[in-house]
């Protein structure tokens, strides 16, 4: 699962045009940039975040969005039946409500099961989130992997315990927080899942070798012409 890392919309319809983008994902920080504040009030926040939902209602390529809960567990619930409302009769496409890994928040995992959204424990860092997560029924757990790296000495052993958990449980591991292709690619080794910025997007495909050989390949047509 390829997933693009903003909130504006003209971002997210531009980066569904690269190869196997499959939606995208956002949060508080980003809603708020998006609509060029600071911060948002909660009612701005949620109505920011269901035109979102309205336009992933009518963009077919649209098949996972992700957005994150703000507020109380009821909070929560309230949210995502907004967002499935929006969402009208695409129930093809899969919503998932990001939780904090509190106990309030894991809580309401089943719940949103029940009404027909995942949940995806987020700024998950260590193996017991991870597995509370798991057990509480979370669908998944999405790992900062550029801040991990950052503040973490021993980060790979860390998210190879989270990965094992995720991975025992069938669940999914969605990783996020990447400032630079590099740290996609030290990525790949624990989970294909993962949601990028639009610039890392843009770099996935670039390599001086691939360069190289494919102005050799042009370079060769050229000169039988």
């Amino acid at each position: 699962m390829l997933l693009v890392d903003t909130a504006d919309q003209d971002a997210i319809l531009d980066a569904l045009k690269f190869p196997g983008v499959q939606g995208f994902t956002t949060n508080p920080a980003l809603i708020a940039r998006a609509a060029g504040a600071e911060a948002l009030s909660l009612d701005d926040y949620v109505a920011a975040a269901r035109k979102l939902c309205g336009m992933s209602a009518d963009v077919g390529s649209i098949r996972q969005l992700m957005i994150q809960a703000v507020g109380s567990a009821d909070d929560a619930l309230r949210q995502a039946t907004c967002y499935l409302d929006d969402l009208k009769t695409a129930r093809e496409k899969k919503l998932w409500i990001k939780l904090a890994p509190t106990a309030p928040s894991l809580a309401c995992c089943r719940t949103l099961k029940d009404i027909g959204c995942a949940s995806l424990a987020t700024a998950v860092f260590t193996a017991a989130q991870a597995y509370v997560a798991m057990e509480a029924g979370a669908d998944g757990v999405a790992v900062y992997l550029g801040r991990l790296m950052r503040r973490e000495r021993d980060w790979e052993k860390q998210l190879e315990s989270v990965a094992a958990i995720v991975k025992s449980a069938e669940r999914t591991l969605l990783l996020a927080s990447f400032p630079d292709r590099q740290t996609v690619e030290a990525g790949l080794r624990y989970s294909h899942d993962i949601t990028a910025p639009p610039s890392v997007l843009e770099d996935l495909l670039t390599s001086s070798l691939s360069q190289e050989a494919i102005k050799a390949f042009d370079e060769k047509v050229a000169s039988v012409r």
